[in-house]
């Protein structure tokens, strides 16, 4: 009992203490994150602080799992380096009597991030792209700041508008440039605005508009004039899994089973296993010698676990493209991670006082 209750409370607090730590920042990096999206017209300057509540929903999966795999390293490595470990051996404990105080505490983290990653955080990726694009599209001006040069985010686009009305929802002598394949095309319009389509992007409509396209340097230019027409102000990014999937309910993904649907599921499974996985893993890795640096078992462990995540990522990235079949999916990569930490236990077990 005071090998558990020693365990379990020295777990519990340093995993609250971490959490704390890991979302401070990430809600300081999103918030820096947003800003320049409002900055740049991308999101409604109203709309901040409850996109960046979505989001840290969203991240909630990943930061509980890293904060679980953090916390055992940390506690069971300091046992070694005080020497604690060889008290416990001494007293007939092995590495495995440390698999369930480390389930006591974690394992209900681990039902945790499954329910998060299979129902809140879809739910959160849906509120949070409906909440942008009600926010933006309900802006009077629509990011609109007239007598200001404003880019777009790959800043291959610069748009100007001399005056605007917010009643009409229109601008007056609107001047727009686009860098693209070499060439850059001058547009001017008497009259334009700005719309989002249903995917979310942003759009400039334009009326009586002019436009000159040439090399720069050239002398040569093409000039093209016309009543109306419009022009993307962001080239989208083509995700792998499309946003609208990530927004799906797990059963609606279930029904659809594309291949999108399948990576998606996948991804969604993946992170409550990885962070089951990786809980258990941290028990043998936390093996550190007194005598020796501190350093060489972190780094492997922290190697191990990168390299876990981004086999996910790009298992996830063969699934939708179908290189994977969805009924494979990412079970292998699982199955070998939870023999290579059954190999770990074995090798550490052999460690006695």
């Amino acid at each position: 009992m005071l090998f558990r209750k020693t365990l379990i409370h020295e777990m519990t607090w340093m995993a609250f203490g971490l959490f704390i730590v890991l979302l401070l920042i990430v809600m300081t990096s999103q918030v820096v994150r947003l800003l320049g999206e409002a900055a740049l017209g991308a999101l409604a300057s109203s709309a901040v602080w409850a996109v960046m509540g979505f989001t840290a929903v969203r991240y909630l999966p990943l930061l509980f799992s890293l904060m679980l795999f953090i916390t055992i390293l940390s506690v069971i490595t300091r046992l070694w380096k005080d020497h604690e470990m060889f008290v416990w051996f001494s007293a007939g404990r092995s590495i495995y009597d440390f698999i369930g105080p480390v389930l006591t505490m974690g394992l209900p983290v681990v039902l945790l991030i499954g329910a998060l990653s299979l129902g809140v955080s879809p739910w959160a990726q849906l509120k949070g792209k409906e909440y942008r694009e009600a926010s933006l599209s309900n802006q009077e001006v629509t990011q609109v700041a007239p007598g200001v040069f404003r880019e777009s985010r790959g800043a291959d686009r610069v748009y100007f508008i001399e005056n605007f009305s917010a009643e009409r929802g229109l601008g007056e002598n609107v001047f727009l440039q686009i860098r693209q394949n070499g060439k850059i095309s001058t547009i001017l319009a008497d009259q334009g605005g700005m719309e989002i389509d249903e995917q979310g992007d942003r759009w400039m409509w334009l009326k009586n508009a002019t436009a000159y396209q040439a090399i720069p340097g050239s002398p040569q230019y093409d000039i093209l004039t016309f009543e109306t027409g419009k022009i993307r102000i962001d080239v989208p990014s083509k995700p792998l899994v499309s946003p609208a999937i990530e927004a799906m309910k797990t059963p609606q993904l279930l029904e659809n089973l594309s291949p999108q649907a399948w990576a998606e599921l996948h991804w969604r499974m993946a992170l409550p296993i990885q962070a089951l996985i990786l809980m258990l893993a941290a028990i043998p890795l936390a093996f550190a010698n007194p005598r020796g640096g501190r350093s060489f078992n972190l780094l492997f462990a922290a190697l191990l676990a990168f390299s876990y995540y981004n086999a996910i990522n790009v298992l996830q990235a063969w699934i939708a493209t179908e290189k994977i079949p969805g009924l494979i999916g990412m079970w292998p990569l699982h199955v070998l991670a939870a023999l290579l930490t059954l190999l770990l236990y074995r090798w550490r077990s052999k460690v006695r006082a």
